[in-house]
């Protein structure tokens, strides 16, 4: 007999259990996509991040290419004819955390294969999680070039983009800021000094590939066009760039 009532209380207390984990699966539920569509699916290894919205990737033929993340945009960080922008080196410095060199990742296709500068466009998966929205989620990044036919989770994004939104997270802190035309710099006054002082490092890679960074008040500083930007020397030298001689 006491060996049954255990049994019996082992079984109910199983079952108690079970039905307080269905209870608080809808309250730890996200807005997102959990999945990629496999059908669409290509495996990509990381070379470098270039941005926040942009990686190099080698495919598993040995070939490069600039991959453009889907529906998303992220401020500036490394345009020649811009400024850094406010949450740029924040959204850079997500995605490289992220999608770490060397990492194996997932490029989900949509409809069209590469955009008008011939990079490939995709929803980029790394460790069961679609960088796009988690760009979306954390407020550094807006949805943005909404183009038909490459539009498959832009009503989900959008939902995503709302929460933070509402959240007043990242790029959504300061009203004005992220519109539908992109990022107005001119609301905002020194509103993160992250940003400000950050990212005046910059990286270029010459025609040898060798990987250089140049800091302010080098000969060569002025006229570099980067390719990346950093926010200190020792984490220019951990993307694998050298100092300039001078």
């Amino acid at each position: 007999m006491r060996r049954v009532l255990s049994q019996l209380f082992l079984v109910m207390t199983i079952l108690f259990l079970s039905g307080c984990a269905l209870d608080s699966e809808p309250g730890d539920q996200q807005t997102g996509i959990t999945q990629p569509d496999e059908e669409k699916v290509t495996e990509a290894t990381v070379e470098r991040v270039i941005d926040g919205d942009t990686v190099k990737v080698r495919l598993q033929n040995g070939q490069t290419e600039d991959v453009r993340f889907l529906l998303v945009d992220t401020p500036e960080t490394v345009n020649p004819e811009k400024p850094v922008q406010p949450y740029g080196p924040e959204a850079s410095r997500f995605t490289k955390e992220a999608l770490p060199t060397g990492s194996d990742i997932l490029l989900e296709r949509d409809q069209s294969k590469t955009d008008r500068y011939g990079r490939w466009l995709a929803y980029v998966w790394s460790d069961g999680k679609m960088i796009n929205q988690e760009l979306l989620r954390k407020g550094l990044a807006r949805v943005a070039y909404i183009y038909e036919p490459d539009t498959r989770y832009v009503e989900t994004f959008q939902e995503i983009e709302d929460e933070a939104k509402g959240k007043q997270l990242g790029i959504w802190q300061t009203k004005g800021y992220a519109t539908d035309r992109g990022f107005d710099t001119s609301v905002i006054n020194g509103i993160s000094e992250e940003s400000s002082d950050c990212a005046n490092i910059k990286g270029n890679i010459n025609r040898q590939g060798e990987k250089i960074y140049h800091i302010e008040g080098g000969r060569s500083y002025d006229e570099v066009n980067p390719e990346e930007m950093f926010c200190s020397e020792q984490e220019a030298k951990e993307a694998g760039f050298v100092r300039a001689a001078k």
